[in-house]
């Protein structure tokens, strides 16, 4: 139980951000309509066998649940900064939603976390483009440049996400499209704006695109 307030204070409120190694100029595929929705076969639960978390994907957006399961004391809760008691509820002061407790004993408690993260959602910023039987998902950065993912569907009904990677040879990718290296001190980075058929070859080749994390249907949710 040590340290475990501590670990659900950082699970609640910290959320790692970092701009892609790979970013566009424009939304993909370029010319492409901008969807209004995600195709009714994507839509269902999925198990994500990276993290043991629950993908779900609506008509309009995809986020991530895992559900964290966890015991500590009355000591500890009273030792952590950022958390409060109230009764049988836990407050974090950076979340509006507290926790429900069972109580154990008079010094024990137990409850259930749950973490929601939005990965995709349609709104301003966020641009959904259907391309050969893939969603893409474009997100827009704060410097008006693109961060673009793709989520593909395989035989099973399965999903795999796809992001953006270096390439291991950059001259490949200029081959392709041209590259404008916009790299900083601390992160290297390229900005390319390819047109339909480039995007494509850049897609089957997987050249800058890896697969991160591959989701399993869920029974009954199709």
């Amino acid at each position: 139980m040590k340290n475990m307030i501590l670990w659900l204070l950082l699970a609640n409120t910290f959320l790692l951000t970092c701009d892609p190694p790979i970013a566009f100029t424009k939304p993909q595929p370029d010319v492409y309509p901008a969807a209004t929705a995600f195709e009714p076969a994507y839509q269902g639960s999925y198990f994500c066998t990276g993290d043991s978390a629950i993908l779900h994907v609506t008509d309009q957006g995809i986020y991530k649940e895992k559900t964290i399961e966890f015991e500590t004391t009355l000591e500890e809760i009273k030792a952590t900064k950022g958390v409060h008691l109230e009764g049988d509820q836990l407050y974090f002061d950076r979340s509006a939603e507290p926790i429900d407790l069972i109580y154990l004993d008079d010094n024990v408690v137990s409850g259930q976390l749950v973490l929601r993260d939005t990965l995709f959602w349609l709104r301003y910023g966020q641009v959904l483009k259907y391309y050969k039987g893939h969603q893409v998902l474009n997100k827009k950065l704060p410097n008006k440049q693109w961060a673009v993912q793709v989520l593909s569907m395989d035989e099973d009904g399965n999903l795999t996400l796809f992001t953006t990677k270096l390439p291991e040879d950059l001259a490949e990718l200029e081959a392709i499209t041209p590259v404008t290296d916009i790299s900083t001190e601390e992160h290297t980075q390229y900005l390319i704006a390819p047109n339909v058929a480039e995007f494509r070859k850049l897609l089957t080749t997987q050249l800058i695109f890896e697969a991160c994390d591959y989701f399993e249907r869920l029974p009954g949710t199709l």
